[in-house]
């Protein structure tokens, strides 16, 4: 399975290396994230520029001539602004169970239901809100101060912390098995970054997973670098993360790799890589979903995520997923891949369909095997 795995990796670099995910926008850019977003580090209420790049650059030009509002804008007044992101996904869903006979289903489900705002304090400081009317617990308020010398910034509040890669894939096993799954994860806490250059870094001291109101000195400690290089039609950005949390009794620690690489601003190739060891907040595979580890035992965990995107037109990108989860590394048994495949169509701007065919072998206890059609409507300011 790991000489699989490894082979699967290199052929991924390969073509990486010959031929365009999100964050693939900031990887086809050259830019950090808050080019695009009001939050430092990504994901998120769009700026002005975002707005902008989302209506020029990824959207079909006819149709957006066509069907797209002329000098849209979300700033209200001088000192506020606002944005929206709804994700709609329906699915079908096949499994198969080793001795039993295969069980097939279909949901609706709303994945995502936030409506952000952004009130300028003054020309350095912003106060950022998002009530988060989702299924999930997933509000932030935090302020940003940007004061610090080297483009810095201090952040204060209820904010999601900002370790690996913003990805808009809540189920890849990257995220699953963190404390950051479903999008949510948020925390209480402070966070202080530096963007000198090509060169991004930053930490975060928080609550960890007790709480917004924490009575004791055990906090979770983050840290983020990542740099930007550009050699010739190669943008490439490489990352590493770390996140320990010895809050409410957890003892938790991730470090994390991640990368991404974009060929003529066109095909790209993001790749994390996690390390996971601790022990009740460790989460394993069970049937189709990542549960705690009711066993709460010390185990050592990695995840894998690659992605590969490719725009044919504009406003129309290939894209190809695959997920990769060992819930026990000391055993030589036990994991889970999922294969992924499909398009993303974007025919103007604020709206995005992704049909996705996913295929996941499961070897955990029980054996499962998946087929899943989803197809995400996203709507967005």
């Amino acid at each position: 399975m790991k000489n699989r795995l490894l082979l699967f990796v290199n052929l991924c670099l390969i073509i990486a290396a010959s031929t365009y995910a999100l964050p693939r926008f900031a990887s086809r850019t050259n830019l950090p994230c808050q080019s695009c977003h009001v939050n430092p580090t990504g994901g998120g209420m769009r700026n002005a520029f975002g707005l902008s790049y989302g209506r020029d650059d990824i959207t079909i030009k006819a149709w957006q001539e066509d069907y797209a509002l002329n000098d849209f804008s979300t700033q209200i007044n001088d000192f506020l602004s606002y944005g929206v992101d709804f994700r709609f996904l329906a699915f079908y869903q096949k499994y198969k169970k080793q001795g039993a006979a295969d069980v097939s289903r279909t949901s609706f489900f709303p994945m995502q239901a936030d409506v952000y705002f952004n009130f300028a304090i003054s020309k350095k400081i912003n106060l950022f809100v998002n009530p988060a009317f989702g299924p999930f617990n997933r509000y932030e308020i935090f302020g940003i101060a940007k004061i610090l010398p080297g483009n810095g910034y201090v952040k204060l509040g209820r904010f999601t912390p900002p370790y690996g890669l913003r990805l808009d894939d809540h189920t890849s096993f990257v995220r699953q098995a963190t404390p950051f799954r479903n999008n949510s994860g948020q925390q209480t806490g402070m966070e202080i970054g530096f963007s000198p250059g090509s060169i991004s870094l930053l930490g975060a001291l928080t609550n960890g997973t007790s709480g917004d109101r924490d009575g004791d000195f055990a906090k979770a400690v983050l840290g983020r670098v990542e740099g930007r290089m550009k050699f010739g039609p190669l943008n490439a950005r490489l990352g590493v993360s770390s996140y320990n949390d010895v809050s409410g009794g957890e003892k938790y620690n991730m470090v994390g790799g991640f990368a991404a690489i974009s060929v003529f601003e066109k095909l790209t190739v993001v790749a994390d890589a996690e390390w996971i060891k601790g022990n009740s907040a460790l989460m394993s595979v069970n049937a189709d979903r990542l549960d705690r580890n009711a066993a709460n035992k010390d185990l050592k965990q990695f995840a894998l995520m690659l992605e590969a995107d490719y725009p044919v037109i504009q406003g129309f990108d290939l894209k190809f997923m695959y997920d990769f989860f060992d819930p026990n590394t000391d055993l030589k048994s036990g994991t889970v891949e999922r294969y992924s495949g499909g398009f993303e169509f974007m025919p103007f701007s604020g709206v995005e369909v992704r049909p996705l065919l996913r295929i996941t072998k499961d070897t955990t206890t029980p054996n499962r095997d998946f087929t899943d059609v989803h197809v995400l409507f996203h709507i967005y300011l």
